[in-house]
């Protein structure tokens, strides 16, 4: 070799140089090795320096060097030619293969010749020659020892034809990428290696594998010419496995010398450049080509169960690609899995290989990962990649960087070193300490409220029995009368929180932490100081019991409390990216979105009111930008998201008031209880009124100061709001409890904020105002746990019926009972009790006036005297009883007693039963529920696809030679 050594080529230090290479007559060789090395090249000029500085640094070099350029752009050729003792360049097209290519490059220029028959060490040529093919990418330096190496374990063990290095990370790293290679029946090609794993000799055991990386791959030439080289059918990726996988199945053995190193780049599966040989997308091709090389040379027993394996697995893996907003991964999928079983060139292969089948497929079977491996990889991959695309949700845009200020750096808590870890944690972490005692205090408050039965309150009605009849109550009402949008809603949340009844124990007794927890996790975007972002999540999950939405069973004010930050977080999401190229957030977007549906369906009020002020900031306040569009999406995405519960809001304005789960919460107007509308506290709520005063005398002194801050004022306006909300409401007659809450919440805002700002201070007036905050909460705290969350709320039978009528219900009978109240007005008010009774939903999917008409004409005859025909008329309607609980009027008594058809039953102290004959008449009930499944399954859908883009977007991968790295899809 007569080229003069390249400039660079100390890449390599003294350790990679063998130092005793020659050696007297003991260490004489037993056979001459020649070798033929063939380089492919295409788009390799940045690494093809590398590889020409390790070729120089071999001892020994090759026989022959032989060096393909597959239609190159760049200067591969002219580096390519540049190599020591090269042959001339074969230059092929870019369509060309990495098989095809060397293929190419032997036919123009052959194996190296065989030397003289006079030895390097004098020998008179008895010694036996064998002939290699060692293969290089453009993109892998060998170290100077590798060809050494492997040809002394060629030595060692002659019955191995196909030698194989170990791969590290270029350019010269010691994290492993394989040390030789596997696939398992499934097409997951497995290398042993953990992720980021480092070379510490681990692997140093020469061994017998199924299959070693092109990169690096020394093969005999008997072996290479007896299975025709490469696959023409696999350009790249898997070709390695199939040529493995056919010399075992022809009874050649495939080994992988550790000693022997080589760095590989990988720079086609990082996309670093542009793939050579064909045009698919990478993961398509790799995909293909797994399935390709499985059906080529699986047994053919197993044929039917490896395309029902490859099916299913392509379900499961479409499915994730959707969920993870890549669409594209699942037309690869099914685009690489059809065209594989289609195209049927599988069988073909098939045919061509049966001569190979010199050893049967159980004695290489351990040769092969196991099922298990394969499904335990998968699970660490989908975990980790969920793991680190959760982290990364909320970093749309990788133009903005996350500065570490000053004054962040200072919020860090200084604690002694000698302190206990658990100890310094905890200092660190004051909102671990403050939430673990709301979940102990939400168990020891919820004391009285724990055993058998279901929630109940006059503000909330019992919970279904199950997931089925809850879905049938979201999707059933009678004509003309729409099934509420929140009942589909906590069909979804009871699908994890254990049924209809948990999901209610879980979202009511369960509020304050949970409210705690979502404040924390808007409150940690702007809000720099550990313990003001304590005390700000902790005094807001305490502010869902101080409004008396627990202890009254009022299901939407908790539901909106939990999912009130959460938009907010959203929110502020969208809106906070002003410094950056691209602003907003399309997936903030969609989760708030997503949130203003939830508040549309459990309080309308509030979505409405929030919707309002989320227009108007984006119109006046962030302009017609990227940002102020997205926020208007996100209000017309959460009206989408409740319809048609949407147009029944427009067309009966009244049902803004309702919350989810019962009656409208009594009105506050401002004549009779101008306090409690001021403090925010509803009548009924288990804290006097005077409990707010402190934390509004602390928000009025932080409003004062000079340096107030912008989310003090957006505070402040969030509690003016919510004050305008509650005397609109009022005045209407609509419930007004989830919009004294929101008042509650904008001062809680306003302190928290205002503590983050002066909280270091140490004037005494500061930490006065600041220990009133903190007393009150703590005061609050002590009430909370010693009264409990009971009180109009308790836990008991789902009907005060006795227990013969409530069994009445039951199939087969099925009966239907006449409940009769008569008011203290003196009008009667009755309901119609079937199928368990009145459960949640029932009163906002009531019947029409104009349905429940024949049942008002028959209780107004017998109010005034009866006709004696209310009896058969009550039979004609399909009721098995009517049923007066106490106190009984005992002029309705007495006119129910006289009626004929009429039989009196038992009934418990106080109360009056009959029985209804109905033999005689074959009864039909007035009410008549119609199925709306088509809007739930359109809600479902849509829920669905919303939910898909409120997560981050999954990346296809690529299984190429470097144990379980993900690569990412170049394109």
């Amino acid at each position: 070799m007569e080229q003069e050594a390249p400039a660079g080529w100390e890449f390599f230090d003294s350790v990679d140089f063998p130092t005793d290479h020659t050696g007297g007559h003991m260490r004489r060789p037993r056979v001459r090795h020649v070798v033929t090395a063939v380089v492919v090249g295409h788009e390799g000029a940045a690494w093809l320096p590398r590889l020409s500085e390790s070729l120089w640094a071999l001892n020994p070099r090759p026989d022959r060097l032989i060096a393909v350029d597959t239609g190159s752009t760049d200067e591969t050729a002219e580096l390519l030619a540049a190599m020591p003792g090269v042959e001339p360049v074969v230059s092929v097209s870019a369509r060309t293969g990495f098989g095809v290519a060397v293929a190419r490059g032997l036919e123009t220029h052959g194996f190296a010749p065989i030397p003289s028959a006079v030895g390097p060490y004098g020998d008179d040529g008895q010694v036996p020659v064998v002939e290699w093919l060692w293969l290089l990418h453009d993109d892998c330096a060998p170290a100077p020892k590798a060809l050494e190496k492997l040809l002394l374990q060629a030595t060692i063990s002659p019955e191995t034809g196909v030698w194989g290095p170990k791969l590290r990370l270029w350019p010269r790293d010691r994290e492993l990428l394989e040390v030789g290679v596997t696939t398992s029946l499934g097409g997951r090609r497995d290398t042993g290696i953990e992720n980021g794993e480092l070379d510490q000799g681990q692997h140093d055991q020469p061994r017998n594998v199924l299959a070693v990386s092109s990169a690096g791959m020394l093969v005999r030439r008997d072996v290479w010419e007896a299975l025709h080289g490469f696959d023409p059918r696999l350009p790249m990726f898997r070709d390695d496995i199939d040529f493995g996988w056919r010399a075992s199945r022809a009874g050649y053995q495939v080994g992988v010398a550790p000693d022997a190193v080589v760095y590989h780049a990988q720079a086609a599966a990082t996309g670093e450049r542009a793939l050579a040989g064909t045009r698919r997308h990478a993961y398509q091709l790799d995909r293909a080509h797994a399935y390709y090389t499985v059906l080529a040379n699986a047994p053919g027993k197993l044929l039917p169960l490896l395309i029902l394996r490859f099916l299913f697995g392509t379900v499961l893996r479409s499915i994730w690609f959707v969920i993870g907003k890549t669409p594209s991964g699942a037309v690869d999928e099914w685009t690489a899995l059809l065209g594989t079983l289609l195209a049927g060139g599988w069988t073909t292969a098939r045919k061509n290989r049966r001569d190979l089948n010199q050893v049967p497929y159980d004695d290489i079977k351990g040769l092969f990962s196991r099922s298990v491996h394969a499904l335990r990889h998968n699970l660490e991959e989908t975990t980790s990649t969920i793991s680190e695309r959760i982290r990364e949700a909320w970093a749309d845009e990788p133009d903005e960087q996350v500065v570490t200020t000053a004054r962040r750096a200072k919020s860090t808590a200084r604690v002694a070193v000698d302190q206990p870890r658990w100890r310094r944690q905890l200092i660190r972490r004051p909102f671990l300490v403050a939430w673990v005692v709301l979940a102990l205090g939400a168990v020891l408050a919820a004391r009285g409220l724990i055993g058998g039965g279901t929630l109940r309150s006059h503000l909330l009605l019992p919970a279904q029995e199950n997931l089925a009849a809850l879905w049938h109550a979201a999707a059933s009402a009678p004509p003309g009368v729409t099934p509420p949008a929140w009942l589909g809603q906590m069909w979804a949340f009871s699908t994890i929180l254990f049924g209809p009844g948990g999901a209610t124990n879980i979202l009511l007794l369960g509020a304050v932490p949970l409210a705690g927890l979502a404040a924390w996790a808007l409150l940690r975007s702007f809000v720099v100081d550990r313990v003001a972002r304590a005390w700000g999540a902790s005094a807001y999950g305490l502010a869902v019991f101080t409004n008396g939405a627990i202890s009254q069973g009022r299901l939407g004010t908790c539901v909106a409390a939990i999912v009130l930050p959460l938009l907010g977080a959203a929110v502020h999401t969208v809106a906070r990216r002003r410094r950056v190229v691209v602003q907003g957030s399309w997936r903030a977007a969609w989760f708030a979105g997503a949130c203003l549906a939830v508040l549309f369906a459990f309080t309308p009020a509030l979505g409405l009111l929030i919707a309002v002020v989320l227009v108007l900031g984006a119109v006046f306040g962030l302009g017609w930008r990227r940002q102020g569009r997205q926020l208007v999406f996100s209000v017309v995405l959460g009206l989408l998201l409740v319809l048609p519960w949407t147009i029944d809001l427009v067309r009966h304005p009244s049902k803004l008031g309702q919350e989810a789960g019962g009656p409208p919460t009594a009105a506050v107007g401002p004549g009779d209880s101008l306090l409690h509308l001021l403090t925010g506290t509803p009548i009924g709520a288990p804290t006097p009124w005077w409990f707010a005063v402190p934390l509004i005398v602390v928000a009025l002194v932080a409003l004062l100061r000079e340096s107030r801050q912008r989310y003090e004022l957006l505070g402040w306006f969030a509690a003016l709001a919510g004050l305008a909300g509650t005397l609109l409401s009022s005045r209407l007659g609509g419930g007004s409890g989830p919009l004294m809450f929101l008042m509650t919440a904008g001062w809680i805002m306003s302190v928290t904020v205002a503590w983050d700002s002066v909280g270091k201070s140490r004037e005494l007036i500061v930490q006065g105002v600041l220990g009133l905050a903190l007393v009150t909460t703590i005061v609050t705290a002590g009430f909370w746990m010693v009264r409990g969350a009971d009180g109009p709320l308790w836990r008991g039978s789902a009907q005060d019926l006795p227990a013969y009528l409530v069994a009445s219900q039951d199939p087969p009978d099925n009966q239907s009972i006449l409940v009769v109240r008569k008011a203290d007005g003196g009008q009667m008010r009755f309901s119609l009790v079937k199928n368990g009774g009145p459960r949640m939903g029932a009163l906002e999917a009531a019947p029409t006036p104009a349905q429940t008409k024949p049942i008002t004409d028959v209780l107004a005859t017998l109010g005034g005297g009866g006709s004696g025909e209310e009896g058969r008329q009550l039979a004609g309607l399909a009721i098995d009883y009517v049923y007066l609980p106490g106190p009984v009027d005992p002029t309705l008594q007495a006119a129910l007693d006289s009626l004929p058809g009429l039989t009196r039953a038992s009934a418990n102290d106080g109360d009056a039963s009959w029985l209804v004959d109905r033999s005689k008449i074959e009864g039909r009930t007035p009410i008549v529920d119609q199925t709306h499944s088509l809007w739930r399954i359109l809600g479902l859908i849509g829920w669905i696809i919303a939910l898909i883009f409120c997560l981050p977007t999954v990346r296809r991968t690529v299984a190429v030679p470097q144990g379980t790295h993900a690569r990412r899809d170049p394109r």
